[in-house]
């Protein structure tokens, strides 16, 4: 497991493509934080606390691709192969692609999560909230719901095989369908229980009063799914020729 954690330590701190999608996550994050905060800091009836993440829905995307070229670039450019050969365990070089992406992306969320919720906070002034037990918790919350997607992301990509399909399906459910949905009342109940609907009930203080989910209960909603595109993309990996 170790060896096949650092061949993708390897990978990950060399393409060209890998490397910069890290600090422009943070950058899209914080720039899209601030503009938010800033621009409702006179705004009566915000949320600080959804306006303090608020930008790390928008820098998402970036890990959800990040994750997805780190599994589909091995079959485009067929280095699949000799990774298989160096890791002939498929479970373990699976098992190690997944965690390798995960804890990089825990950590760096994690802290961004911080940076940007207290540079929200700092821009509200007196509309700001200070942190408490409950403010930590959501700031792990939002780490655990970035790590999660890219799981989710992973694992799709793993049946897939291909970006372009992956991307495909997952960007307008991300950025389309799970917000149409939401803003219909007849399918709202539908809506927070797609993935990244579900997981980002952890960034918000003031739920909607119909909201049939909370904080925790849409992670391990998001958990859920990320459990089943990780088995697929298991027996995937498992079953068909590299």
């Amino acid at each position: 497991m170790n060896h096949a954690m650092r061949s993708e330590w390897i990978k990950l701190t060399t393409l060209r493509t890998h490397v910069w999608s890290l600090p422009v996550y943070v950058v899209i994050c914080l720039a899209m934080s601030g503009l938010m905060g800033y621009t409702s800091r006179q705004s009566k009836g915000i949320d600080p606390v959804a306006l303090g993440f608020s930008g790390l829905q928008s820098g998402m995307i970036l890990m959800v691709i990040l994750g997805v070229l780190a599994v589909t670039h091995e079959y485009s450019s067929g280095t699949i192969r000799s990774s298989l050969l160096a890791v002939p365990k498929r479970g373990v070089y699976y098992a190690g692609k997944l965690a390798t992406l995960m804890l990089v992306t825990v950590v760096l969320s994690a802290v961004t999560a911080v940076v940007s919720f207290f540079f929200v906070q700092s821009l509200l002034g007196d509309a700001g909230v200070a942190a408490d037990a409950g403010i930590v918790g959501r700031m792990a919350g939002a780490a655990v719901y970035t790590t999660l997607l890219v799981a989710f992301s992973m694992g799709l990509a793993t049946v897939l095989r291909s970006s372009t399909v992956t991307l495909g399906l997952l960007v307008p459910i991300f950025f389309m369908l799970s917000t149409i949905l939401n803003n219909i009342p007849a399918t709202r109940m539908v809506a927070q229980f797609l993935p990244d609907m579900a997981g980002s009930l952890i960034l918000r203080r003031d739920l909607l009063p119909d909201s049939v989910l909370n904080g925790g209960t849409g992670l391990a909603v998001l958990a859920a799914w990320a459990v089943v595109t990780v088995a697929a993309g298991y027996a995937t990996l498992s079953r068909r020729d590299a």
